[in-house]
């Protein structure tokens, strides 16, 4: 039989016990597994984080334009509103002019076209509200008017045609059209639809010519 002293001793390797190899290795494998964990999820937020980029830098051109065109609009219409004074400023001395030179034509001219259907607005320009069965607003309360000027020269810069959008009787925005180049006497058929939404009503309240 064997005592304690005559059992197989452990063989060593660099001054220590064999068995302890497998741990090293193991511990070496854990390593790996950790480096290849960190590179699957590198690979992983990378692509992510580039997509995210690019929706965040298309967003950001997207609202730069939006920006860009809303300013263009406010500008062309600032514009046309400060043509707009300076015209219907002209356009009172004009008539005032007109009425003191040569009244009875004018009064003349009104009756022909009250006769033809046509309300004078102010001095040469008249409008009538289209028959509602000719049109219809979808879900936006809109104004259809047929608008025309008896003034020898026509409107060559077209004729700007603008609504007040009322509600309980108070003034809760506007609407606002210019026609194409009218000559004396030809009809313009302009729409005029309430975009805001919150309109209960609309009525005329601007008829002038642009300058061409």
């Amino acid at each position: 039989m064997f005592g304690k002293d005559n059992l197989p001793k452990p063989i060593r390797v660099d001054g220590k016990p064999k068995r302890r190899l497998p741990l090293i290795l193991s511990g070496l494998g854990l390593a790996v597994m950790l480096a290849l964990a960190g590179l699957f999820w590198f690979g992983q937020a990378v692509p992510a984080q580039q997509v995210a980029q690019a929706q965040a830098a298309a967003k950001t051109q997207k609202d730069e334009a939006a920006r860009k065109k809303k300013a263009e609009s406010d500008a062309f219409w600032a514009k046309v509103d400060a043509e707009n004074k300076a015209q219907r400023e002209k356009d009172a001395k004009a008539l005032a002019a007109f009425e003191a030179s040569d009244g009875g034509e004018a009064e003349t001219t009104k009756r022909e076209m009250e006769k033809l259907g046509w309300t004078q607005f102010a001095g040469d320009f008249y409008y009538q509200f289209a028959d509602k069965s000719e049109y219809s607003c979808s879900y936006s309360k809109c104004l259809v008017v047929h608008v025309t000027t008896m003034a020898p020269a026509g409107c060559p810069g077209g004729l700007y045609v603008e609504a007040t959008v009322d509600a309980g009787g108070a003034s809760v925005g506007r609407a606002n059209s210019i026609t194409a180049a009218l000559p004396h006497g030809k009809d313009a058929i302009v729409k005029l639809t309430d975009t805001s939404g919150a309109g209960e009503a609309m009525a005329l309240t601007d008829l002038h010519c642009l300058r061409g």
